[in-house]
């Protein structure tokens, strides 16, 4: 046995009690410390709650799962007994790559307990104790006492042997063949990849250059002529230069609309009615526009 290996040590009445009162009469949350890696994984997993007797109880082959949830629910019946002077807990132990510990705690229904560095619960089963028992913790299995090649069957000799076996006759030239098959890959492939042989460096690949094209745009084309900037000299000289205005060109030509058939007299009338319309038009028009109007058209009569 490896030295690393931790030696199990028998498992208590205390550690077995203190379980008992987890799941008996009601099952109750199981602390982490008192669970097994496999168990608590298996709650995570699945979000399995406490009154389903899964949470205690794994999958069995045949009926085993439900002889044990028959069991457990005989022995939540019991009165539970504080007293370990009148507990009579048996207790036998398996070994292998796990060390368990199995506990008849009463009737038909046996706890299994799993060496974690601790004794952790990992399941409830009927009785009763396996076969392979004993009365006694088993040292636990180390890697070094797992001989790995014991699951490997061995080869047979006329495998190995059949390396130094000759051909038979009229089999050369297939050899040959496959032969200078092998070569030409292997050539092949050198001259695409390099070799093989990591002290003889790839050769480096091949640049391809692309060929040059003459441009087809002229430095005209690609530049067009644009107008001189006129610098603040340039403008000032320009507004100096500029004519003024002469009085005809400010003058207001009047355009007679009217046509030769209408008088000056309808003319105003339609003029006035023109004004009095947008007069009367606008959003702020009250009642008393009428009366305004007239004060305005007397008032411009006044000025003139």
């Amino acid at each position: 046995m490896s030295s690393n290996v931790e030696y199990p040590s028998r498992i208590q009445p205390t550690s077995i009690l203190t379980l008992l009162h987890y799941i008996s009469p009601t099952p109750q949350p199981l602390p982490p410390h008192l669970v097994a890696s496999e168990l608590a994984l298996r709650h995570s997993y699945l979000n399995i709650a406490t009154d389903d007797p899964s949470y205690l109880i794994w999958p069995g082959a045949d009926d085993e799962d439900e002889r044990a949830k028959t069991a457990l629910e005989h022995f939540q019946r019991l009165p539970l007994i504080d007293d370990l002077e009148n507990f009579d807990f048996e207790i036998r132990y398996t070994g292998g790559p796990s060390v368990s510990a199995h506990v008849q705690v009463g009737g038909d229904l046996r706890l299994v307990f799993q060496w974690e560095g601790a004794w952790k619960y990992m399941n409830a089963a009927p009785m009763p104790f396996p076969t392979e028992s004993l009365n006694d913790v088993p040292p636990p299995q180390s890697g070094d006492d797992v001989d790995g090649d014991d699951d490997v069957p061995e080869a047979p000799e006329s495998y190995w042997g059949a390396y130094e076996a000759t051909l038979p006759d009229g089999d050369d030239g297939v050899v040959k063949e496959m032969e200078g098959a092998a070569d030409s890959y292997w050539d092949m492939y050198n001259a695409v990849h390099g070799s093989g042989d990591s002290e003889i460096p790839s050769p480096a690949p091949e640049k391809t250059r692309r060929p040059e094209q003459p441009f087809a745009y002229t430095y005209a084309e690609m530049h067009p002529p644009t107008d001189p900037m006129e610098s603040l000299a340039d403008r000032l000289e320009i507004l100096a230069n500029r004519q003024p205005s002469t009085p005809d060109e400010d003058t207001i030509t009047v355009v007679d609309r009217t046509g030769p058939g209408v008088s000056g007299i309808d003319a105003l009338r339609d003029s006035i009615r023109g004004s009095w319309k947008l007069f009367t038009a606008r959003s702020d028009a009250t009642s008393s526009d009428h009366d305004i109007f007239l004060r305005i058209v007397q008032e411009v009569l006044a000025e003139t």
